[in-house]
């Protein structure tokens, strides 16, 4: 069992949920799909990309 796996079994036995051993790949290829892009945001440089509210009352202009 991986390192990742023995994470997860805890994790969802401390939650009360069963998971199937296969079905362990699919939740590690999901999991490293999401820290993956979850890494991108830490390198975004918000001075050259800051965070613009919208108006969700009306569509976008254009620019």
């Amino acid at each position: 069992m991986s390192e990742f796996e023995e994470w997860a079994s805890a994790t969802y036995r401390q939650s009360h949920i069963d998971v199937d051993p296969e079905d362990y790949a699919l939740i590690a290829s999901i999991y490293t799909g999401i820290i993956s892009q979850l890494n991108a945001l830490d390198h975004i440089d918000l001075e050259k990309f800051p965070a613009v509210g919208m108006d969700l009352r009306h569509a976008p202009k254009s620019s």
